[in-house]
């Protein structure tokens, strides 16, 4: 039996579709429960888990010492993120797609994950040091 969009779910997930990209599970917590006020932190976890489950959100570690999150509905997308100013560039799914085929192909390997994150130094950073 599938499992349906509780409320709890749907404001989770409405929250991610609205607010800023890329949230933590306290910034959903704090954005969602202003529209559902008797929301728990665990409800907003097990929500979150489910709709990374279901596809409609990715899970991403940016640096940032605990998961974010954000809503898949703009299509699929990576990142780049500066180690040392933080800043987070985006990579459009077509520009590593190509990657992704031929690792499977490669590999025998049906690849599951919807998000890469690569880590290094951004142009302005290397030009200031």
């Amino acid at each position: 039996m599938a499992k349906r969009l509780t409320s709890a779910r749907a404001i989770v997930l409405e929250t991610l579709e609205v607010g800023e990209k890329h949230l933590t599970t306290q910034e959903v917590y704090e954005r969602a429960k202003t529209h559902l006020p008797s929301l728990n932190i665990s409800t907003v976890y097990r929500a979150l888990d489910y709709l990374a489950e279901q596809g409609l959100i990715s899970v991403s570690d940016l640096g940032r010492g605990t998961p974010v999150y954000q809503a898949i509905s703009e299509g699929l997308h990576h990142h780049l993120v500066c180690q040392e100013c933080g800043a987070v560039f985006y990579l459009d799914h077509a520009q590593v797609k190509t990657f992704f085929e031929h690792i499977s192909k490669e590999n025998d390997f049906k690849i599951s994950t919807n998000h890469l994150v690569l880590f290094g130094i951004c142009k302005r950073c290397r030009a200031a040091s």
